[in-house]
This record gives C-alpha cells, structure tokens and sequence, in this order.
C-alpha cells in the first residue's frame, strides 16, 4: 500500500505540472570496494573502481510558488574489464526521482529556461540534487580460475539507494537548456552471491557521475510555432 500511495501522489503532482525532456549522458564509476577479493583469486590484481558511460532520460516538473523542480529518470549503464584470464561486465538500468532545489532562488516563479530571466544567472542556475531510487544491477564473469577451467558467472541484484549532487543551467535560448551535472551515488549491501567464495558477501556500492543533460522546452517551441 506505501509503494501504491507513492505512486498516485507523484502521478498528482506532475497532472499539476507542465513535463519537459531532459537527455542526460556521461562518465560513470563502479566502485563494490569488497568485490576486489575476486580480482585476487583470478590473479586480475584489483580490478575495481571501473569506468564506463551511462546514458538516461527524464521528465520534468516543479512547484509552482517555489523554486524545486522534480526529473524522474530512468538510466542505463555499462562497465567493462578485461584482463589476462578472463572478464568482467555490470549492466546497471535506474530509477531516480531527481529533485533539485535552487537554493539561492527558492522563493522565485522563475520558469525555464532560467536565463530568458532577468538576474545573475548562478544564483537562479545552479541547484543542489537529492535523488532517492533503485538499480538492477547484471553482473558478469567470464574467466579461467587457477585449474584452467574456464568459469562463467551471471546474477542480477536490485538494490534500493541513491545520489546526492549538483548542478547549474545554462540556457542558450527560449527552447534549449544545457546542464552539466555532478552526482555521487550510494547503494548499500550490493550482493553478487556467485562471484565469491564466500556466498553472499555484501558490498557498498559508491558511484561518481560526471555528465551534461540537454532539455528541450516544448512549451515554448509551441510558442514560437504561433508567433
């Protein structure tokens, strides 16, 4: 019943609201700090933190009186590394109820894009994020353990966390806005039972994100189509 309370009360908010697309994309670390016992037994050294890319999109809404704007996002990510004895790959899909909060303009009806808007624009561009959600997270090992049998290993794990970060708009016009974003994710207890010997050592799992989202604003190309 929580999890459906959730879902009609977001459902009501953004009916409220005018939605726009937000693409995002960028650079993605992968960081189980205890996993790296496995790169031991492989003789692959310790093959985390991992780097790889991660792509999502998103809609937005916001308050109306109040300068603190919502972009659920749905995500995908991918991180990859071969060594000399074999491989290891994590797909990562998302979901994160993005809320940014622009505290040095909370009081504004500043709509977006922020800089058709008069004022300094880091004052009404820049947001901090706080962003709750979940990831299904894929694992896979492909590797010759230290007999030469090759190994194969595939588990999916879901795990409830998620971001704190940053962020600050730039709007080249009426109808486009770039932003470059930062976001430090944190998943606890992350589980890969058939990656180990020891079945079921738990894990954090830290994330950094460093990336650009673009948002189209249709409510103005609707605008500029009837001017």
């Amino acid at each position: 019943m929580k999890k459906i309370s959730v879902v009609i009360c977001l459902v009501f908010i953004a009916s409220q609201c005018f939605c726009q697309l937000g693409l995002s994309g960028g650079y993605k670390t992968f960081y189980p700090d205890g996993w790296n016992i496995m790169g031991a037994d492989l003789q692959a050294g310790a093959p985390y933190p991992l780097a790889g890319w991660q792509v999502g999109a998103d809609y937005w809404f916001r308050l109306k009186k109040r300068r603190i704007e919502f972009a659920p996002e749905i995500s995908f990510s991918r991180f990859k590394n071969e060594f000399e004895r074999g491989k290891l790959e994590h797909s990562v899909f998302g979901f994160h109820f993005n809320t940014a909060v622009y505290v040095f303009d909370l009081s504004s009806d500043c709509n977006c894009p922020t800089f058709s808007k008069d004022g300094n624009f880091f004052s009404k561009g820049f947001f901090i994020e706080v962003s709750p959600g979940a990831i299904l997270a894929r694992n896979k090992l492909e590797a010759l353990n230290s007999s030469d049998s090759l190994i194969k290993f595939s588990e999916s794990e879901i795990v409830f966390g998620g971001s704190l970060g940053a962020g600050i708009d730039f709007g080249f016009s009426d109808l486009f806005t770039v932003t470059p974003l930062f976001r430090f994710h944190f998943y606890p207890n992350l589980v890969w039972n058939e990656g180990f010997k020891d079945p079921g050592l738990k894990s954090d799992l830290t994330q950094v994100f460093l990336g650009i989202r673009c948002r189209l604003h249709f409510k103005e190309f609707a605008k500029a189509r009837f001017r």
